[in-house]
């Protein structure tokens, strides 16, 4: 009987075990596939923003993305680098529209996904 219950505790201890590495693959695959949009914005009645779409070319549904926002100088070289989180749910094969404060210096930005929260694998008949 302990011999039993030993087994099964390290075999569920193995399972668990599992998901990690196999997990992170997964996370850089989706990584790879998402992409950022910046939309022309008009800051005449609101605060500085900026605002685009997060497009998901993967099969998992994604969400908490946080951006990595780069302001550019005159000459496309970094001077400032900040995170800014967007609560969106990008669906599988998707988008989602994001907001965010557009920091101050930059003649131009870049934005990317820095990270991101893995929801679910859809089935294709389930994405738009």
């Amino acid at each position: 009987m302990t011999r039993r219950v030993v087994a099964l505790v390290l075999g569920g201890v193995i399972l668990l075990a599992l998901p990690g590495p196999a997990g992170a693959q997964v996370q850089a695959e989706v990584a790879r596939l998402l992409r950022v949009e910046l939309a022309p914005v008009s800051e005449e009645w609101t605060r500085p923003r900026l605002t685009g779409h997060v497009y998901n070319d993967s099969i998992y549904r994604i969400g908490s993305v946080r951006l990595r926002v780069q302001s550019l100088d005159a000459s496309e070289r970094v001077v400032r680098e900040d995170l800014a989180w967007t609560y969106v749910d990008v669906p599988a094969r998707g988008r989602a529209y994001f907001s965010v404060y557009r920091p101050a210096g930059g003649q131009s930005f870049r934005v990317s996904v820095e990270a991101f929260l893995l929801i679910a694998r859809e089935r294709f008949e389930e994405t738009p």
